[in-house]
């Protein structure tokens, strides 16, 4: 049987994690660098809400943004294009290797890190930390960074986003949450905005922009 990457992150709902071999393997394996790019007209509803976001947030200072499991950077590279001072972290040497040649201005502003990089986050101190479809992960670990997120004395604000695929369908991680209400409630956050976006072949799209104060 043919090697699909999705039997390199999680499979018959097990989480694998073998995100360094899946970037070796496959170029593209989310296919994000096709369906994102919003110069050519494209990208989907869930990185427009981002930007959105983060727009709304943008006042007359520089605003800076942390994206945490970036993959191929496209949504710190269109904050940088939009006047957003940015940076970037994967686990994945591999992928952040490519994406510094993809990206070659954000080359000093990309890191390999795995989740739980505190001393790191605190050394870029991000106003904004996007966690763009990476929560079902880290699960083990996010208690851990909701604890670290809420104990930052300035105020920073959070932009999550998670395909969920509901409470009997979902395999993996249902036992943390399952649709909007149950993230929200993991959480525990303040919440500026929150909402689905309905999906063509998955359930719904969940969303929230939260702030620890």
């Amino acid at each position: 049987m043919k090697l699909k990457y999705q039997d390199l992150v999680i499979k018959n709902g097990k989480f694998i994690g073998k995100f360094e071999e899946m970037y070796q393997k496959f170029s593209d394996p989310w296919n994000l660098l096709k369906k994102n790019k919003l110069d050519e007209g494209g990208g989907n509803l869930n990185y427009k809400i981002i930007y959105d976001y983060c727009n709304k947030l943008k006042q007359k200072k520089k605003l800076t943004t942390l994206e945490i499991g970036c993959g191929f950077p496209q949504i710190s590279n269109e904050l940088l294009k939009n006047g957003f001072k940015v940076y970037g972290t994967d686990i994945s040497e591999t992928v952040i290797r490519k994406s510094k040649k993809k990206y070659p201005k954000l080359k000093n502003n990309l890191f390999v890190s795995n989740f739980l990089n505190f001393s790191l986050y605190e050394k870029l101190n991000p106003d904004i930390i996007i966690l763009s479809d990476i929560t079902w992960y880290i699960l083990p670990e996010l208690k851990q960074f909701i604890k670290w997120y809420r104990g930052l004395k300035k105020e920073v604000f959070l932009i999550h986003s998670l395909a969920v695929y509901g409470k009997n369908k979902q395999k993996y991680g249902k036992e943390y949450f399952y649709d909007l209400e149950s993230i929200k409630s993991f959480f525990n956050l303040n919440y500026l905005s929150s909402g689905y976006i309905e999906n063509i072949g998955e359930d719904k799209h969940t969303f929230f922009l939260g702030t620890n104060k």
